[in-house]
């Protein structure tokens, strides 16, 4: 018990700040506790192996296995300040540190439902049962006086057991609640979740707490803020202070969110990356020099599409130069990452990522980077020779050795009209995608079987012209990069487009995916769904009922008609025939307001 009893003796000294003389010393080295304190008059460093031989509990244990011995250094404003402004979240990886230099790591994004960044496990609510007991456990009980400072968020504020003072002594209560809900389709927030999105259904599998987005913040519920904080006078601060406090419930549990909430309270420091660019205010960029490209206003948890929130695909105007990049998320909320131009020139940047509660969406933003240009070469002979405004089928040899998923897909293709008229992110075809319609932007790479021996991408062409194709492979764990010419020809005439008859309900299909993505329509009634669609490069080619059994082949630029039989009350899914498109249509037991007219499609 000599931990709490370090722990009941932090930062007594009147007048020296905890976050000083708080730690638990070690030997120093690689060995168990705080290693080195270095106090200086603004910050705190603190230097650790992030081990201690005094168990924690469920709290201390690390959420992702690691390999290695690492060494933490936390840095600790001396005297911290409530953020007026944006609050920063709290980092992936550890958001403080316990007194005994054990990192407190942040339990709720290591892991995600079908490893879609959607909805993320609650590992302590998951592990609690396998977990032992610890010291933490250890401070749970009344013992009549204020709880012990057990550690600091990185903001600085100190972090307490789960008594304090508030008229009295107490037992500090979170402000989250479970949701009433039986099925997960929305965000606490209220965002309601696209088709595909869903997390599973609240049953004996998945209980309602399962998941971290299962909790709502009640403002005043409990006896803490937002943060799972609160100010008032504690033992090592008389004078007063901002604080967090473990939460536990009436039967002495460790309750949500357990320590920190998913924001900081206070200020917090981000680390220097250097110039940064806003890619919808591109200045000052030059070639040769590392930048950091940076999107601000996307939200923090996009849904991961082929093992990744968002692809930055960024293409010189001559299509001569290319390449495929992921941004990080910061404590701030804003995707960044470093990049390294090149030559000087015009570069057209591209956003490919998927929104929760909304379809695929493409961004594009151009910049112009100065020094010594590269010599612009033609595009040169075709290697594909095809007509524009049909779908067709573009078919690659794989390498023969050693050839591995890359990022969830046994090829990325991407194809950029000359003059970057047109851009297009495409996939190969993979068996059985669209019988998976709940787990399609998963792409699973253990899902893939077999390597193949050729890849076929379906595709099409807006217009007549040239075309730069670059198809991205994985050989050995290096990505191979191939580029190829393709030639489109005027097409036909397209055949006139079916009529929509009355009564039927209207779906388009878009290069942004279906539209509305999920439409309602009467129980125990037949109804026609018209597909419409557009003439823009899509993945629309072919829509796919599962649990119906049916699959309808769609034209470019036309119009089909699918009569779905009568059914009960429930939320059927569809989706492309590649798996990228997603949609539902709810079939409703309550009567449906709708005006429709026959409606002539060009």
């Amino acid at each position: 018990m000599k931990f709490l009893a370090a722990m009941l003796m932090a930062g007594v000294a009147f007048g020296a700040e905890p976050v000083r003389t708080a730690w638990i010393m070690g030997a120093g080295g690689f060995h168990p506790d705080v290693q080195a304190v270095e106090a200086g008059e603004q910050e705190v460093v603190v230097r650790s192996g992030g081990i201690s031989l005094r168990q924690l509990g469920p709290l201390g244990m690390v959420p992702q296995p690691r390999e290695q011995i690492r060494q933490f250094v936390f840095q600790f404003p001396v005297k911290p300040q409530r953020e007026a402004g944006r609050h920063a979240h709290v980092p992936s990886e550890y958001t403080g540190a316990f007194l005994n230099g054990v990192p407190v790591y942040n339990q709720f994004e290591a892991a995600s439902y079908r490893g879609q960044n959607l909805w993320h496990y609650d590992q302590i609510a998951r592990n609690r049962e396998s977990a032992r007991p610890g010291l933490i456990e250890a401070l749970i009980p009344d013992t009549g006086r204020h709880s012990p400072i057990i550690g600091f968020a990185l903001d600085g504020f100190p972090i307490y057991g789960p008594w304090g003072f508030s008229a009295g002594l107490k037992r500090m209560r979170s402000s989250y609640r479970l949701r009433n809900m039986t099925v997960r389709d929305r965000w606490p927030d209220s965002t309601r979740l696209a088709p595909g999105q869903y997390g599973p259904p609240v049953d004996a599998q998945y209980p309602a707490g399962s998941f971290v987005e299962d909790y709502e913040y009640v403002t005043e519920s409990g006896d803490l803020d937002e943060y799972n904080g609160r100010f008032g006078v504690t033992p090592d601060y008389p004078d007063g202070t901002y604080a967090y406090f473990l939460t536990t419930d009436d039967s002495g549990s460790l309750a949500f969110p357990y320590l920190l909430a998913s924001q900081f309270a206070g200020k917090f420091k981000l680390p220097e990356t250097g110039q940064l660019v806003r890619l919808r205010r591109p200045e000052n960029l030059e070639a040769g020099k590392a930048v950091v490209l940076e999107l601000d206003g996307l939200a923090r948890y996009l849904e991961y599409v082929h093992e990744r929130p968002i692809h930055l695909l960024i293409v010189s105007d001559d299509l001569a130069e290319f390449d495929h990049i992921h941004p990080e998320v910061n404590e701030q909320g804003i995707w960044q990452v470093p990049y390294t131009f090149a030559h000087g020139g015009r570069y057209r940047v591209y956003a490919d990522y998927t929104p929760p509660g909304a379809n695929q969406r493409l961004e594009s933003f151009d910049v112009t980077v100065a020094g010594a240009a590269r010599a612009r070469v033609p595009l040169g002979k075709p290697d594909f020779v095809l007509r524009a405004g049909e779908d067709t089928e573009l078919e690659f040899d794989a390498p023969r050795t050693r050839l591995q998923p890359y990022l969830g897909a046994w090829a990325h293709v991407v194809i950029a009209g000359e003059g970057l008229k047109s851009f297009v992110h495409a996939h190969p075809l993979e068996e059985g995608n669209s019988l998976r319609l709940n787990e399609t932007h998963s792409h699973s790479a253990e899902a893939l079987g077999p390597a193949p021996e050729r890849v076929h991408v379906p595709v099409s062409f807006p217009a007549a012209g040239l075309y730069k194709v670059w198809v991205q492979f994985q050989v050995a764990g290096q990505v191979v990069t191939r580029p190829y010419i393709v030639s489109a020809e005027a097409g036909r005439p397209r055949a006139a487009a079916k009529r929509i008859p009355a009564g039927a309900v209207t779906v388009h299909i878009t290069p942004h995916g279906f539209e509305p993505a999920r439409v309602q329509i009467p129980a125990g009634r037949a109804v026609t769904l018209a597909f419409v669609r557009s003439g823009d490069p899509n993945c629309g080619a072919r829509v796919v009922f599962p649990e119906l059994g049916i699959s309808h082949d769609i034209p470019l630029g036309g119009v089909a008609l699918i009569p779905l039989p009568a059914v009960e009350a429930r939320e059927l899914m569809f989706g492309c025939g590649m798996g990228m498109y997603r949609g539902s249509v709810v079939v409703s037991a309550a009567p449906i307001a709708r005006r429709q007219s026959p409606v002539p499609v060009p």
